[in-house]
């Protein structure tokens, strides 16, 4: 399982990299669950992470939209990819196939987020793992009621990391995962797995902290059915 880290800035993207993040997600967590950075600050971070951490993946998310707004998303979607990045990552709430069908019609290498608030819209994920996409998410929107482990029992996490992975794309989950989320997460075994919340000095929206990067990639390495060091 490799790890995300996602950053605000150019300082955090170096640290993170720095510390063991194997991708790279830049957004602007006081926007929302997927705020989207300026593109100045993502065209630097990405100038920064090609120079320093060469082949290092870097991702972005688009910003929060309404289920309907399918063509604000899809500019946004434009304007994001631009900047360099290597995958382009959209919120998909429940029921918005019609985004679902535009977004399968982009170059771009898009990552659907599925929204799971709701609960996990399986004729959704069915419809994404037969389209172009080389990955698929799920997250939670309101990182206030928990994470997404606490939020759903084990059984649809686990289907949706086997029916991915079937379809020859990769995994991933987050939705304010802490360290404690790690044996669990481990035993799921998605390709990889996001944090902010658990990479951060206090709150999300906080200062991320490169030392608890570090422990959180350490700990990733670490066999599943051992306790990693302190």
């Amino acid at each position: 399982m490799k790890l995300l880290v996602s950053v605000r800035d150019v300082d955090e993207a170096l640290a993170a990299a720095s510390a063991g993040a194997d991708f790279i997600d830049l957004k602007e967590p006081r926007a929302g669950a997927l705020g989207a950075l300026p593109p100045a600050t993502i065209r630097a971070v990405v100038a920064a992470l090609r120079r320093r951490h060469p082949g290092r993946p870097v991702s972005a998310t688009v910003g929060d939209f309404a289920p309907h707004e399918v063509d604000a998303v899809l500019e946004r979607v434009d304007l994001t990819a631009a900047c360099g990045v290597d995958y382009v990552k959209v919120g998909v709430a429940p029921g918005a196939h019609a985004l679902l069908a535009r977004l399968a019609l982009r170059r771009e290498a898009i990552v659907p987020v599925f929204i799971t608030d709701a609960g996990v819209d399986a004729a959704l994920i069915s419809a994404a793992c037969e389209g172009p996409f080389p990955a698929l998410m799920l997250d939670t929107a309101d990182k206030l009621q928990g994470s997404l482990l606490e939020r759903l029992d084990d059984a649809p996490l686990r289907r949706f990391v086997e029916q991915v992975r079937r379809h020859g794309k990769l995994s991933g989950l987050a939705g304010a995962l802490r360290a404690a989320d790690l044996p669990r997460l481990q035993a799921l075994a998605p390709d990889f797995a996001g944090f902010r919340s658990a990479v951060c000095d206090g709150a999300r929206t906080g200062a991320l902290d490169a030392a608890r990067v570090e422990r959180l990639a350490a700990a990733l390495t670490w066999p599943a059915n051992e306790a990693a060091p302190a």
